[in-house]
């Protein structure tokens, strides 16, 4: 990945927003991204094929659902950039989208299969 791969990525706030519950939470179905930023699952879904495209994230199937997480080889200068996006001004919207997370997990909605990290 280049340095122009990854702030093309990170410049769009949905992509940030994604990136940022990802390096939080771990691995997560493409449904729990488009609950938690309240956005329609083929908009998440296009996002994150550009992400994987230019290697900010990794996905693995399982069975039906696709899960992606932060790219586990990620550059160290990467890295430290997607890092500092929690301290980064803004981080209120990440606060909400996490909350939503943590909350859609609560009530057990099943719309992806099991829950928890895999």
């Amino acid at each position: 990945m280049t340095e122009g791969d990854l702030f093309s990525m990170l410049g769009h706030e949905a992509r940030r927003r994604l990136v940022m519950l990802l390096e939080a939470c771990g691995e997560l179905c493409v449904c729990d991204l488009a609950a938690a930023l309240e956005l329609p699952q083929a908009v998440v879904s296009r996002h994150l094929a550009g992400m994987r495209a230019v290697g900010l994230v990794a996905a693995r199937r399982r069975g039906t659902w696709i899960y992606y997480r932060t790219h586990p080889d990620l550059a160290p200068w990467a890295a430290a950039v997607v890092a500092a996006l929690r301290e980064a001004p803004g981080r209120e919207v990440f606060a909400g989208d996490e909350r939503r997370l943590k909350a859609g997990r609560r009530a057990g909605a099943d719309s992806c299969g099991p829950r928890g990290r895999v």
